[in-house]
């Protein structure tokens, strides 16, 4: 059976809050974000819930699917449960603004052929 593959150099840029200038990378399947000090990316933003949402790698794309959180969770400034991911995307969770960051995902879809827009927007 073939390794699952996974796409190296995805993460999140923090651009506002008490983590501001980190960032943090992606390097599993899911990646749960809230502020609970047992998430994967703790955010120490009294707006975001304990557990509020995750990013999930599903094969050839990544998608935001937001836990049911008080405050919901924003892409590109709209509410949204779930929401497929692209590079550069703004993601706000209370008053913490994240940027997704997968800067080679053309070639690396290319490398293991699959067509882009084959993932779904």
């Amino acid at each position: 059976m073939e390794p699952e593959l996974f796409p190296p150099e995805v993460y999140l840029e923090i651009l506002s809050g008490e983590r501001e200038g980190d960032t943090f990378p992606i390097a599993h399947k899911t990646v749960t974000i809230g502020r609970d000090p047992h998430c994967d990316l703790h955010l120490p933003d009294p707006y975001v819930s304990r557990k509020h949402c995750q990013i999930v790698f599903r094969g050839d794309h990544f998608t935001m699917m937001d836990l049911g959180s008080l405050n919901k969770t924003r892409v590109k400034e709209k509410q949204y449960i779930q929401k497929n991911l692209r590079d550069g995307y703004l993601i706000t969770l209370g008053k913490t603004q994240l940027r997704f960051r997968w800067p080679n995902a053309k070639s690396w879809l290319a490398e293991h052929g699959i067509e882009e827009g084959e993932q779904e927007e």
